[in-house]
């Protein structure tokens, strides 16, 4: 697991280098006689979220005869890069833009922009910053979804008493906050069950270890977890896995990334709340394809989140 460290972060950037040089040569071969194009630009690329939903995109921009441009920074939290790689290819002459921000307020001023010349932009992975309408619109997980069904697992695997903590919570995902408000408000149903810690949360893996095993060293009698991101989820693994104590800690996690539909398999934790990324990819080009189309976008939409266990993660999400 601790290759996981290593291998996983490196993994995700080098397949977003590939993926982002492939989209760029592919776009300049083609040029502007080519079909028109939507571009998708993630917060990176190389985890399961973003490549389902860029096969669902992909899908439903071939069938309607347009193709799609993708491209993401190698960090998950270059938001410059970001803004950067999409300001470049609505200039190049993409019709649509959707677009997955790791900060949504840090794209309000592009967006403005963009929208004011009647792009179409369709936000994914967070909730929209700033009022949908008619060229702005968003396709995303249903975050109040994540909370709930971890409080419900939990409160399950405790019997409903107990400490258990929340980790991972951190403004650079956003999502995180909404997910650990569910939870919190659905938890209350459980006046046994005490949220002794929240804790910050990293998309550098050994950071969220670190704050992990501070939290278990602290609270020596917690009974479960609720990891907000995969890099909290993936960082208190590592923790947990090592733990030698009397009684083991359940951990829920969130999204299912890169090595951790395996690690559900295999039993290194107890469940895995996740969105159908496919659906996702899917459903954004459609709304996009609404305002190509000189309609109105449609109104927000949120994908429903499932409980993935053991049991059920290798049938999950099968397109």
């Amino acid at each position: 697991m601790r290759i996981h460290r290593i291998v996983r972060p490196s993994c995700a950037a080098l397949l977003g280098v590939v993926f982002g040089c492939l989209a760029v040569i592919f776009f300049s071969w083609r040029g502007s006689a080519s079909r028109p194009v939507i571009a998708f630009i993630p917060r990176t690329s190389g985890t399961n979220l973003t490549e389902d939903m860029r096969r669902g995109a992909q899908a439903a921009a071939q069938s309607a005869g347009y193709r799609l441009y993708w491209n993401a920074p190698t960090r998950e939290d270059d938001l410059d890069r970001q803004i950067e790689i999409a300001e470049t290819v609505v200039h190049r002459g993409a019709r649509a833009l959707i677009l997955g921000p790791s900060n949504p307020w840090g794209v309000v001023t592009m967006i403005d922009r963009l929208t004011n010349r009647k792009i179409p932009i369709v936000i994914v992975q967070a909730e929209v910053p700033i009022s949908a309408g008619s060229h702005l619109t968003s396709v995303t997980p249903d975050q109040e979804q994540f909370g709930r069904l971890a409080a419900e697992r939990i409160a399950q695997l405790t019997g409903g008493k107990g400490e258990v903590a929340i980790v991972g919570l951190g403004h650079g995902t956003p999502e995180s906050l909404l997910r650990a408000q569910s939870f919190m408000r659905t938890i209350a149903a459980y006046p046994g069950i005490e949220i002794v810690a929240q804790t910050p949360g990293s998309v550098q893996i050994p950071e969220a270890e670190q704050s992990t095993r501070e939290l278990v060293s602290k609270f020596p009698d917690l009974k479960a977890i609720f990891a907000l991101t995969a890099d909290a989820t993936q960082g208190a693994m590592l923790v947990l896995e090592a733990l030698n104590t009397p009684h083991s800690v359940a951990l829920v996690g969130s999204d299912r990334d890169l090595f951790l539909a395996l690690d559900l398999q295999e039993g290194k934790l107890d469940s895995l709340v996740a969105a159908d990324g496919y659906q996702i990819g899917y459903l954004a080009v459609e709304a996009a394809l609404d305002g190509i189309q000189k309609h109105s976008l449609p109104p927000p939409e949120h994908v429903g989140a499932v409980l993935l266990t053991r049991g059920t993660v290798v049938r999950a999400f099968s397109h």
